[in-house]
């Protein structure tokens, strides 16, 4: 029987290696010039009667696959770009809570390094639309590593909007324009938060500064979901993964951001491109210039020797210090016999833990190093599954996750085919499975194989190997506690609880320091003339903004729930004309009767 093993990862095949020295149709053939086509014509005078020929194939063809140059775009992250890079476990500690070939320390520094993909987008746009305005924003990561490929598929800001799976599709909607208008109508947005409470916790997060970034590389990348790290049979514990730039943070206002969505909708995707490419060149040329003093050392004299080494030394150096996005990853990792004394519950996707929960550790650095080839073939045809795991990581009773597990790899046979693992981008180093035949664009279809299971098909796993062990297991629910089968939403807190994260995160997270630079001076004179922190001023006036355009019934509920998380959860005995719902209140109406100032005004002009 032939064999059918590829040893490493497929790269894209370079268009150069089928290039022909002329232009040709699509089966290779070559034509004179693909401007000529075959037509019968007449002149009458300055006019021209002209019918093509339908025996012109060429033409036709090219037309025809114009008409089907468009895939799907992406239902949620449409707008995005994409890097390849390398991540390096740099923990001997994180072997002790998973078996992950790629997360266990080797002796050898280049068996530390998995190359990924990674694609960075926007949630809520379309392909089309601005990169740089207010929204969520997607981080999907696919790990080539030697037992599969793991993909993780992260977030900013480290909370969903939402803990049940019935309403994800409504959140998802909300976000999107408005069926009747075809226009993005903040009212949907706020009419499902104030009915979601839950989802305030994401709002806060995206309507602060934060939610306009200056760059992806200065982002924090988080899992959001709680997933679970496997080491053996009997041996697990649940984790959480946090990854922080090297870059500082230093977001856009809202004004800035709006402006250069106007400038340059491709801000965001155009910056990274750039960095990436520029950061490229000057590593080239610095290791153009380590292999000459190499080229040197080979026939240095003893007294040139060590003048060469200190040069070769210090170049190393440069090309460790290039300015390439880079973050570190942390784990939080909590053993199960925690989770029952958690003060909440763990695999809720709109909470975050607390940081003393459990037991944090670095144990990795990422890097992005290399652009596409072509954006279309790796960014646009990349597909993310939550359900592409490997052994040692594995999902979690959390229902959002779970969810996940369902429309990701639906979505990606909708927009790519049932073969899209096949496409270069997608494709593991190794796979077997030949039951996975035929269907639309089957690139790899294990030749002369059986379409069976049988004992000569390989179906078992090589001893010693380590193979999936999924939490679903009776050993992975707890003995001691009654199992029952429901049909309802997922509910536990009460609305007060709802309102505490959202409120410690403005009080606390928002409370610090002001940007060190691009301060905006009207905030700066606002937040000190309210008694407030500057960051804080800029969430009350983000918040305005958008709410400024909703319905007045909607706009008095929003002032309301913002009233009773600062009434209910105020420590510093501040008085009352501070509250955060005055504070929202009376800039949103300031907002509200200037416009409509505007608008009598142009209606009497």
């Amino acid at each position: 029987m032939a064999t059918v093993k590829p040893d490493a990862h497929p790269d894209a095949q370079p268009t150069s290696d089928y290039h022909n020295s002329a232009f040709t149709l699509p089966n290779g053939c070559p034509i004179d010039n693909p401007f000529n086509s075959e037509k019968v014509r007449q002149y009458n005078g300055k006019s021209v009667k002209i019918s093509q020929l339908l025996q012109e194939v060429f033409l036709l063809d090219q037309l025809s696959h114009f008409a089907h140059e468009r895939i799907p775009e992406r239902l949620g992250h449409a707008k995005g770009t994409g890097a390849y890079g390398t991540f390096e476990v740099t923990s001997d500690e994180i072997k002790n809570y998973t078996c992950a070939d790629f997360l266990q320390k080797k002796a050898n520094p280049e068996d530390n390094k998995t190359p990924f993909f990674l694609r960075l987008s926007t949630t809520a746009g379309f392909r089309g639309s601005a990169d740089t305005v207010r929204d969520t924003r997607g981080f999907a990561f696919k790990f080539y590593t030697n037992e599969g490929n793991l993909d993780w598929v992260f977030f900013w800001p480290e909370i969903f909007s939402i803990w049940d799976t019935g309403k994800i599709i409504s959140s998802n909607h909300v976000t999107k324009k408005c069926p009747a208008s075809g226009l993005s109508d903040s009212n949907m947005y706020f009419h499902f938060i104030n009915n979601n409470l839950e989802a305030y916790n994401q709002f806060m997060r995206t309507h602060s500064d934060y939610g306009t970034p200056r760059q992806y590389s200065d982002m924090v990348i988080t899992g959001i979901n709680t997933y679970t790290f496997v080491k053996d049979d009997d041996n697990y514990s649940y984790v959480r993964i946090t990854m922080l730039p090297e870059a500082p943070s230093t977001p856009f206002t809202l004004a800035e951001a709006t402006k250069k969505a106007g400038e340059d909708p491709d801000f965001h995707n155009r910056s990274l491109f750039n960095l990436i490419a520029e950061t490229n060149k000057k590593e080239a040329a610095l290791q153009q210039e380590l292999k000459r003093v190499d080229d040197q050392l080979s026939s240095a004299s003893s007294a040139q020797e060590a003048e060469l080494e200190q040069e070769k030394t210090k170049l190393k150096q440069q090309i460790e210090k290039l300015p390439y996005p880079r973050w570190t990853a942390y784990a939080q990792i909590i053993k199960p016999e925690e989770v029952e004394n958690a003060p909440l519950n763990i695999f809720d996707a709109s909470k975050t833990l607390p940081k003393d929960l459990g037991r944090t550790i670095e144990f990795g650095k990422l890097t992005l190093n290399r652009n596409p080839r072509n954006q279309f073939t790796e960014t646009e045809q990349a597909a993310f599954s939550i359900a592409n795991i490997v052994p040692g990581w594995d999902i979690s009773p959390d229902p959002i996750l779970q969810a996940r597990l369902f429309t990701y790899p639906e979505a990606n046979h909708y927009r790519l085919g049932i073969n899209c693992d096949q496409i270069p981008v997608n494709r593991p180093k190794r796979v077997w499975d030949p039951t996975r035949r035929d269907g639309p664009n089957a690139l790899f279809n294990y030749e002369d194989h059986p379409t069976y299971i049988a004992e000569f098909n390989k179906t078992q796993a090589l001893p010693g190997t380590n193979t999936n062990k999924s939490y679903v297991g009776t050993k992975r629910w707890f003995a001691n506690k009654p199992i029952e089968v429901v049909r309802d939403v997922n509910e536990w807190g009460s609305p007060a609880e709802q309102l505490k994260q959202p409120w410690a995160f403005y009080s606390i997270e928002l409370n610090g320091a002001p940007p060190a630079e691009d301060q905006d001076p009207v905030y700066r004179q606002k937040a000190t003339e309210h008694g407030i922190a500057y960051k804080q001023w800029a969430f009350v006036h983000n918040v305005a903004r958008r709410l400024s355009a909703c319905k007045e019934d909607l706009r008095q509920k929003t002032y309301e729930t913002f009233k009773t998380m600062d009434t209910e959860n105020r420590q510093d005995g501040k008085p009352t004309p501070k509250n955060l719902g005055v504070l929202i209140e009376n800039e949103t109406e300031g907002i509200v009767k200037d416009s409509q100032a505007e608008k009598k005004l142009e209606l009497w002009n």
